[in-house]
C-alpha cells in the first residue's frame, strides 16, 4: 500500500489488530479459509479429489479473483480425469462486487480459462423464462435495455430472456404512487391485505377491466426495497414499519417477517437473553462502572437490558442464577433458555434472533473460554458489548422458515435466487426530491466507497483492469440496474413498483414549477433520459 500516509498507518494498525485478535482466539474468517483451501490445493495433491470428473459452479457472476484460483485449481483434476467443467450464471444478476465480485471473470471467463488451461468451453443461452408471465418478461427485458451503456458490460450476444409456449399473458406491471408516506402505506397494505386473502381487486385502464385476485390459496408476497429497516437512523418511521403495523393490526394471523428490519438488540427477545446473563453477572453493574470507552449508545442498551429484566423477574418471581468473576456459560446458558422458550416460539422472527445469538454467543465461548470459564469482563467486550452496539447481524443462511406463509419484506440483495406470486418493489417511498443524500441509491454522482476501495487495492490486485477503463460512477450504475433487474424478475404473476408521486410528477423547486426526479428503478439511463414518462407504461392505481 502507499506509505507515509496517516491513512494508511490506520488501515495496517486495523488489520493487525484484526489478526491478532482472530490468532488469539484461534480462528479464521472466511476469506482466510478460501486462502488456506487453495494454498493446500496449490502445495500438494489433495488424494479425495483425484478422482474427480464433474466439476459445476453456481452464480459464477459473483465470483471474486481468490473464488476463481481455487475453482481453476479443482478443474485441473477433471481435467486430467477428461472430465466436465461447467459454470453458471447470470451477469445482469451479479449484485456481490462490494465484497469483491469482479463480474469480468464472468464475461471473460471463456479467455480466462483458455488462457489458464488450455480449455475452449462452450457457452449455451438458457433463456427460456419458466417464472414469470409475459408482461413481467417483456417489463424486464425493456428495463435491461434502456440504458446504452449498460450493454457495454454485458455478456457479448446475450439474447433476450424469452417465454415458453405455456407462458401466460398475464396481468400489466403495476404502479401505486401517492403523495405521501401515509396515504402510500396505507392503500398499499390494503391491497397487500386483499391479494394475500384472495379478496376481488378491481381496477379498470383505458376501458379495460382487471382483477388482481390470483384466486390462489394463500399466495407469496414479498415488499422489497433497498434496506428493510423499519426506524431511520434519525428515528424516522419508514414503509416497512407501517406495513407491519397496519397488517398486524388488521389481522393477527398474518405474519410479516422482516428480519432484517429491526435493531436487533432493541427486540424483546434479545432484551431477555442479555438482560438475563447481563443481571446474573453482574447485578449491581460493579464490573460494567468499571469498563472504560464505552459508546452511549451502548450504555443505553445495556441500560434498556437491565430494567427489561428487572421487570421480567419482578413479574414473574424469577430467582437468578449468581456468579462470581468466573462464569460456566454453559451452565448460565441452559438456565436462561427455559425462561426465553415462550417468547422466542411468538414469531419466527424471535426464534430467528434466539437461535442466532444463542449460537453466537456458544461459539464466543468455545473460542475463549480458559478450562469453560469466563470472566466477567470477557463476557462484557466478547458478547454484550458486541450485541448492545450493533455489531451482530443476520445470517441469511439462518432463515429457516417457509416464507410463502408470510408477507416478508427484505432487501433487493436477500431476495437473489428466490421467487414469490406477488413482488412489490418499492422505488422511492423514502425519496422527496433530487437530493444528493439519496443520489446513491437512486441515479448516483460518483464512483461510491466499493469504487474506492477497489482503487485503493487495485495496484495489488492481480486482476487484468480493462475491467478499470470503466469508470466509478459507470460502475455504481451498472450496479443500481441489475440490482433493479433482481428484484423485477422475482416474481412470478404480479409485480408493482410503488413510491411518492414526486417519482412520477416530480416536485416544486425554489424556481422551478416541475424537477423530476432520476431514478434507475423508474426508466431512467445514465445520460438523464427518462424512458418511461410519467411511469404512464404502468397499470398505475
Amino acid at each position: 500500500m502507499k506509505k507515509n500516509t496517516s491513512r494508511d498507518v490506520l488501515v495496517y494498525e486495523i488489520i493487525d489488530d484484526y489478526l491478532n485478535q482472530l490468532n488469539s482466539r484461534n480462528v479464521m474468517d472466511y476469506a482466510m479459509l478460501e486462502d488456506k483451501f487453495h494454498e493446500i490445493l496449490s502445495e500438494r495433491i489433495v488424494e479425495s479429489f483425484k478422482n474427480i470428473r464433474v466439476l459445476l459452479i453456481d452464480e459464477y457472476q459473483d465470483t471474486n479473483l481468490l473464488q476463481e484460483s481455487i475453482y481453476f485449481k479443482l478443474a485441473e483434476y477433471v481435467k486430467n480425469n477428461n472430465g466436465n467443467i461447467t459454470v453458471v450464471g447470470d451477469d445482469d444478476q451479479s449484485l456481490y462486487r462490494f465484497r469483491g465480485a469482479t463480474i469480468n471473470l464472468f464475461t471473460e471467463y471463456p479467455e480466462r480459462i483458455n488462457e489458464a488451461m488450455g480449455i475452449i468451453p462452450k457457452t449455451i443461452f438458457l433463456h427460456n423464462n419458466y417464472r414469470s408471465t409475459k408482461s413481467i418478461i417483456d417489463f424486464t427485458n425493456e428495463f435491461i435495455h434502456i440504458d446504452d451503456r449498460y450493454q457495454i458490460s454485458r455478456t457479448t450476444n446475450k439474447p433476450d430472456i424469452i417465454p415458453t409456449e405455456n407462458t401466460q399473458e398475464g396481468l400489466p406491471v403495476m404502479g401505486m404512487f401517492r403523495n405521501t408516506l401515509e396515504e402510500l402505506s396505507t392503500d398499499l397494505t390494503e391491497l397487500i391485505y386483499d391479494l394475500k386473502l384472495n379478496h376481488d381487486y378491481h381496477v379498470e385502464r383505458h376501458g379495460k377491466k382487471y382483477n388482481l385476485s390470483l384466486k390462489k390459496s394463500n399466495p407469496s408476497i414479498t415488499v422489497l426495497t433497498n434496506s428493510p429497516k423499519e426506524i431511520d437512523t434519525y428515528n424516522n418511521k419508514r414503509l416497512p414499519y407501517y406495513i407491519r403495523d397496519s397488517l398486524t393490526y388488521k389481522d393477527e394471523n398474518i405474519t410479516v417477517f422482516n428480519p432484517r428490519g429491526q435493531s436487533i438488540e432493541k427486540t424483546e427477545i434479545v432484551s431477555l437473553l442479555c438482560g438475563l446473563i447481563l443481571q446474573s453477572i453482574d447485578p449491581d453493574s460493579l464490573v460494567e462502572n468499571q469498563l472504560d470507552n464505552l459508546p452511549p449508545r451502548t450504555k443505553n442498551t445495556l441500560k434498556t437490558w437491565r430494567k427489561y429484566v428487572m421487570d421480567y423477574v419482578q413479574e414473574n418471581d424469577k430467582e437468578l442464577l449468581e456468579f462470581d468473576d468466573q462464569v460456566n456459560m454453559k451452565e448460565l446458558l441452559e438456565d436462561i433458555e427455559g425462561e426465553c422458550l415462550i417468547l422466542s416460539s411468538e414469531s419466527s422472527e424471535n426464534e430467528l434472533y434466539f437461535n442466532m445469538l444463542l449460537e453466537t454467543i456458544i461459539q464466543t465461548d468455545n473460542a475463549i473460554n480458559a478450562e469453560g470459564l469466563l470472566t466477567v469482563k470477557q463476557i462484557f467486550w466478547h458478547i454484550l458489548v458486541p450485541i448492545a452496539s450493533g455489531a451482530i447481524d443476520i445470517d441469511d443462511d439462518m432463515f429457516d422458515v417457509n416464507l410463502d406463509d408470510n408477507v416478508n419484506i427484505m432487501s433487493i440483495h436477500q431476495s437473489k435466487g428466490l421467487e414469490f406470486d406477488i413482488v412489490i418493489v418499492d422505488v422511492g417511498s423514502d425519496i422527496f426530491s433530487n437530493s444528493s443524500a439519496t443520489a446513491f441509491k437512486r441515479f448516483p454522482r460518483k464512483g461510491g466507497s466499493t469504487f474506492n476501495l477497489e482503487n485503493y487495492l487495485k495496484d495489488y490486485s492481480k486482476i487484468s483492469y480493462d475491467y478499470d477503463k470503466i469508470s466509478g460512477l459507470d460502475k455504481e450504475f451498472n450496479d443500481l440496474i441489475r440490482r433493479y433487474f433482481v428484484a423485477y424478475t422475482r416474481a412470478r404473476s404480479i409485480l408493482i413498483l410503488v413510491g411518492l408521486n414526486s417519482m412520477r410528477y416530480g416536485y416544486k423547486g425554489d424556481f422551478q414549477d416541475k424537477i423530476n426526479i432520476e431514478n434507475v428503478a423508474t426508466g431512467w439511463s445514465r445520460d438523464k433520459v427518462w424512458h418511461w414518462d410519467s411511469l404512464n407504461n404502468l397499470l398505475n392505481i
